[in-house]
């Protein structure tokens, strides 16, 4: 049989196209987080990925990554601002980056996640947007949920501002977080999330603050004795885009970009909403020891005046003031 070499070898360049992709046009996202699977930043990134895939099917293709795998938050700050990742999600750090996130370090500010979403989703959340775009090169795509913080510590409970005095308090690298509890008379350390569990077990800090959502995924509450239900300040996920990747995309691909970023930012919002009850309870399953305590509020709201006063400073005090009128109406 006589086999014509020209159908031979279109036949292997055909077979090749399937074997590595048919679809060369795809857009290729590449992601990562620090944090492990069941963390509030993971879950907002996990979900992400599937809404975009659910979105875009075949004409995307993605990498994924979590559990530190490409290193700190700090370094994938690093990495998403000259490309080598596209999107992440940012905690506490985004401060880092733009000052006018120090005002999420005013303390005592939120009451209620309703508050904060109608804030983070209307003129200010797009003022911050524009701000990252402005500072960092990043594109906001919203904002999803870390949650209220509360004091986790091995000394005493916090009841007053008092009760803060003198102690090794690790909190994130948050120029204005740091300065907030150094005001209250706390003695704070900075610290990755990584180190936190043996500084905790070995006495090299007393305490560290976190939602619940960390405060369980890292099980730092089977180092310490006392939890008090502070809800000292909210922290939100502040999701982006590299702003040149973004920049490149079509309108069709932003929008589908854009609505994978809302539903993950709402399932962001819904977990943390569950979770605060779920953990709170497994904590005190699991770690019957670990006394529980709420705080004196109107004592650390006293106090915090002064704070709001220097971030202000930070932050810029016209945004601050529309930032907390906005969250006060």
């Amino acid at each position: 049989m006589r086999i014509d070499k020209n159908l031979l070898v279109a036949s292997v360049l055909t077979s090749f196209i399937w074997a590595t992709g048919a679809n060369a046009d795809a857009l290729k996202i590449k992601m990562s987080v620090e944090s492990t699977p069941g963390a509030s930043t993971q879950y907002m990134l996990a979900s992400f990925r599937d809404a975009l895939k659910a979105e875009m099917g075949d004409a995307v293709e993605i990498d994924y990554f979590d559990s530190g795998t490409l290193g700190d938050e700090i370094v994938h700050m690093q990495q998403v601002r000259t490309g080598q990742l596209d999107v992440i999600p940012i905690g506490s750090d985004a401060v880092q980056l733009d000052k006018k996130f120090a005002v999420f370090d005013i303390p005592f500010l939120f009451s209620s996640r309703e508050q904060v979403s109608n804030l983070l989703d209307g003129p200010i959340g797009s003022e911050l947007d524009k701000s990252f775009q402005s500072n960092a090169g990043l594109k906001v795509l919203g904002f999803g949920e870390i949650g209220f913080r509360q004091i986790t510590n091995n000394v005493r409970p916090i009841v007053k501002p008092d009760d803060l005095k003198g102690l090794k308090l690790r909190t994130p690298g948050s120029k204005t977080r740091i300065m907030s509890f150094k005001m209250l008379g706390a003695s704070p350390i900075k610290m990755n999330m990584g180190e936190i569990y043996l500084a905790l077990q070995q006495g090299v800090i007393d305490g560290q603050e976190n939602p619940y959502g960390n405060i369980v995924s890292k099980s730092w509450y089977e180092v310490q004795k006392f939890i008090s239900v502070s809800r000292h300040v909210y922290t939100p996920i502040t999701f982006v885009m590299n702003l040149k990747r973004y920049n490149s995309l079509t309108q069709d691909q932003k929008d589908k970009v854009h609505r994978a970023a809302r539903t993950a930012v709402q399932m962001s919002r819904d977990y943390g909403e569950k979770n605060d009850a779920t953990l709170e309870a497994k904590i005190r399953k699991e770690a019957p020891n670990v006394k529980f305590n709420n705080i004196d509020a109107a004592a650390f709201q006293a106090a915090s005046k002064p704070i709001a006063k220097k971030i202000g400073e930070i932050a810029g005090t016209d945004f601050t003031a529309k930032f907390v009128a906005a969250a006060t109406n």
